[in-house]
């Protein structure tokens, strides 16, 4: 019996011994995986926050070229716009002055009206059929007017 306590004690004691070995061996593993797990966080943290950062500048990128190709086009919109406008503006004043020469003209030469006739717009007036036709060839008549 005593020997079987002995037995009992020494295998207790060598029990005891390699539990607190293992649980060294395991307290060291924890803080190796944990440590291993940690820095890999750090790591996958740092891949993140790169990738968003890259994400961003490409975002930021192609939004600044949307905006400055808007302000281009609107740019040149805006001076067709203008261009045109003046070249309406110019024929307005063209077309007002020949309206004011056709009118003088026509005061001048007794209500005589001027146009263009045919397909080729060639220069034409108006006759009087009425008042018959002259010259040798009959080629000639009078003007419609006053």
């Amino acid at each position: 019996k005593a020997q079987q306590q002995t037995t009992g004690e020494m295998l207790k004691a060598a029990f005891s011994e390699h539990e607190k070995s293992v649980r060294a061996e395991l307290s060291e593993s924890e803080k190796r995986i944990s440590a291993a797990i940690l820095d890999h966080d750090r790591k996958l943290s740092s891949a993140m926050s790169q990738r968003t950062k890259g994400m961003l500048r490409m975002v930021s990128q192609t939004w600044l070229t949307i905006v400055l190709v808007s302000a281009l086009l609107i740019a040149s919109s805006a001076g067709i716009l203008w261009w045109q406008g003046q070249q309406i503006l110019d024929n307005y004043t063209t077309i007002r002055e020949q309206k004011s020469t056709q009118a003088m003209l026509s005061e001048r030469n007794s209500g005589v009206q001027l146009s263009t006739c045919g397909e080729q717009r060639r220069r034409c007036v108006r006759v009087n059929p009425e008042a018959g036709q002259f010259g040798e060839d009959s080629s000639w008549m009078i003007l419609a007017g006053k």
